[in-house]
């Protein structure tokens, strides 16, 4: 079989199942990654004293320290570092959580390999440095776009929390995600997918002028909106 070019991507694995974590890591060196597997929050900290990581894959229930703890002391120590939360927990709650703690993607076991490796392959490349493209950064105080520190597009705050949890997946995000994210009242489903069209429509506005003919954020029939520019977010 030909392995593929993404060899010299690190992955460090976390999962205290060791049955699953042998099977998935496996599964990952099949197609070319470099893996080191971990059962805990304190060996993966021995293992990136060892040697950074590119990508974080993590199970949430684990015990001690759980995979949200972990996640988000990661985003303070290692903020350059990809993470995909791989968890049993399904409520939209859990997935909100996992976000707002730093999560890159997020999916539900049982996880087919493919899925997963495909996910990888696409924050990794997100991840890496686009030299070719301006570098757009979301000041969350500010409330702004900073595009190659000469152009500034002013934000709203809600515009700013819109952004920030699009920017922190490679995908799409659901439109119920958002909607606890943003808090937006859930009474009146209709309602509130007319506000957050509304919210992305004036947000593309304000974004189409820098894109070229590129759909900033894209929509995802019948599931939600995807993030298409580079942002890093302060």
């Amino acid at each position: 079989m030909t392995k593929n070019t993404h060899s010299i991507s690190s992955l460090i694995l976390v999962e205290d199942n060791e049955r699953l974590r042998q099977e998935l890591e496996n599964s990952l060196r099949e197609d070319g990654f470099d893996v080191r597997s971990v059962d805990s929050g304190a060996a993966l900290n021995l293992a990136l004293q060892e040697r950074r990581a590119d990508v974080l894959i993590l199970d949430l229930n684990i015990a001690e320290e759980d995979g949200i703890s972990i996640a988000r002391r990661m985003r303070i120590s290692s903020p350059k570092m990809g993470i995909v939360m791989l968890t049993a927990r399904v409520r939209s709650i859990d997935k909100q959580e996992g976000y707002q703690s730093g999560a890159d993607v997020y999916m539900t076991k049982p996880a087919r390999p493919a899925e997963l490796v495909a996910a990888i392959k696409n924050l990794l490349n997100r991840l890496a440095p686009q030299p070719d493209q301006s570098s757009w950064v979301l000041d969350t105080k500010m409330l702004n776009v900073r595009i190659e520190q000469t152009t500034f597009i002013g934000l709203t705050s809600i515009e700013a929390e819109l952004l920030k949890i699009l920017a922190l997946n490679s995908g799409c995000v659901e439109i119920e995600t958002i909607e606890n994210y943003l808090n937006m009242p859930n009474f009146d489903s209709d309602k509130s997918k007319l506000r957050l069209e509304v919210l992305i429509s004036r947000l593309r506005t304000k974004l189409n002028p820098h894109t070229g003919e590129l759909n900033p954020i894209k929509s995802v029939r019948g599931r939600g909106y995807q993030l298409c520019v580079p942002l890093e977010i302060q």
